[in-house]
């Protein structure tokens, strides 16, 4: 049922483990990733399926998800005060308050 395993290393200064968890999971219909977290990386091993193709690619295509998952956090994070302005603006007009 699984083909071909490789192992990828993160820099915890760089890449939480949220952030490499998130993009494991958009990659759950073609690979399982285990995790091995020490001091200074996360480990993680990805067993892709069978029916996948090269394992090169697909590798690839995961440290992208890992950037673009890391990206989207700070941006979340860097807007976040500016969402809830517009948050409590749109409800203050409902008239739920």
């Amino acid at each position: 049922m699984s083909g071909e395993l490789r192992e990828i290393e993160f820099d915890r200064q760089v890449y939480g483990i949220d952030v490499i968890q998130r993009a494991a999971y958009r990659f759950i219909d073609r690979a399982a990733v285990n995790f091995q977290i020490t001091d200074t990386q996360v480990l993680c091993e990805v067993s892709v399926d069978a029916r996948v193709g090269a394992i090169d690619d697909l590798v690839r295509e995961f440290q992208k998800e890992v950037l673009d998952q890391h990206l989207r956090l700070k941006i979340a994070i860097e807007t976040e005060s500016i969402r809830h302005l517009i948050l409590a603006h749109a409800f203050s007009k409902t008239g739920l308050t």
